[in-house]
């Protein structure tokens, strides 16, 4: 995507700060965004937000399902388009360089320590120990503050994880194992009554991840959730029902997976499409010259992520980035899962998502 579009479009952190506007009847963020809600109404009183992992606007453009029938607008996402900096988005209602989340892997400088976003394995407590990351508050505890009734449902083995443990702080979790389960959850008297469902379904995106957009076992988990929504949104009279998604999914043929070779004084991090680098640059440039890409100018880098202003975020910000070509993606040291979806990038198919918008 051009860089000057994705920067003026309204994106996923505009959005859940609306929500929240909405939920709370004044203006807890200060918006500039031209994003509208254009089926909400000031006398709706119950609103869900549902994030689906994976299910960018460009991978479901030629379906015809309640998704696509009641979409809206097309947002983007954040960057980099990956899973963990959208949820530090969306829960802590900030930009990446706000909350520290600015990529699938963190490297802190002071620790030299490698660190993924996801599951924090080895770091399990980096988070609350950290007071950059501790002392934020997250849009739950904004909710907490000006009582309003919600619930976060998410998937069970989620809910203790590092990420869900700092992400959804001051929030109570309803967990799920299956889909008939959260049919459900979605039954229950504390959930329609209330004013506010937040839901995360990953499960759209574990099918690209492995099998790739549009294959058939991708197609069928889409069709799953598809009339899922239709049953919950049938059922639960005068809620407004908002979805997106946290990123798209490209897929990669074999023949442009690149697996790069460098030593300790290197570091290498962040996203497999998005790579985000430390060490001297005449060793990088060695490295990556031949993997199709570019690296990022200065004031390209300042424009999509920001640059650090303070010494914690310059404690885990990168000396360089490299953006790979359309359909290219990297396997530095630490990764050698071969899957099928990939993002992080920038290309439409990554950074569009969908705005849905349901009225019961």
């Amino acid at each position: 995507m051009d860089k000057k579009k994705f920067l003026n479009s309204p994106n996923i952190t505009d959005l859940i700060q609306t929500i929240v506007n909405k939920l709370c009847s004044e203006e807890v963020f200060k918006l500039d965004s031209k994003l509208r809600l254009k089926k909400y109404e000031s006398s709706m009183k119950k609103i869900n937000f549902i994030l689906v992992d994976g299910l960018g606007s460009k991978n479901i453009e030629n379906l015809d399902n309640i998704l696509t029938q009641n979409q809206t607008d097309e947002i983007v996402s954040t960057f980099p388009s990956s899973t963990s900096v959208a949820l530090g988005s969306v829960n802590l209602g900030s930009d990446p360089i706000e909350n520290g989340l600015i990529g699938y892997y963190h490297f802190d400088k002071s620790e030299n320590k490698l660190i993924n976003t996801l599951n924090w394995r080895g770091s399990e407590n980096y988070l609350q120990d950290k007071n950059f990351f501790s002392n934020q508050k997250t849009i739950w505890n904004i909710l907490n503050e000006k009582n309003i009734v919600f619930n976060v449902i998410q998937p069970k083995d989620l809910i203790n994880t590092s990420l869900s443990k700092h992400l959804y702080r001051g929030a109570n979790q309803i967990g799920y194992e299956t889909l008939d389960e959260l049919g459900e959850i979605f039954t229950l008297p504390n959930i329609l009554d209330n004013q506010f469902n937040f839901l995360y379904y990953p499960v759209i995106d574990v099918a690209a991840h492995v099998y790739g957009t549009n294959s058939e076992e991708w197609l069928i988990e889409v069709k799953k959730f598809s009339e899922f929504l239709s049953e919950i949104t049938k059922s639960d009279v005068g809620r407004y029902t908002c979805l997106t998604a946290d990123h798209g999914v490209i897929n990669v043929d074999d023949k442009n997976r690149h697996k790069i070779v460098y030593d300790d004084s290197v570091k290498i991090y962040g996203d497999q499409r998005s790579v985000y680098i430390n060490g001297d640059m005449k060793k990088i440039k060695n490295i990556f010259k031949n993997i199709p890409g570019h690296f990022l100018e200065k004031q390209e880098i300042e424009s999509l992520i920001g640059l650090p202003n303070d010494d914690e975020r310059n404690n885990f910000f990168p000396e360089h980035v490299f953006l790979l070509d359309d359909g290219h993606i990297i396997f530095p040291n630490h990764l050698s899962a071969n899957l099928r979806g990939y993002h992080g990038g920038l290309t439409p198919k990554e950074v569009a998502i969908p705005l849905i918008e349901i009225v019961s």
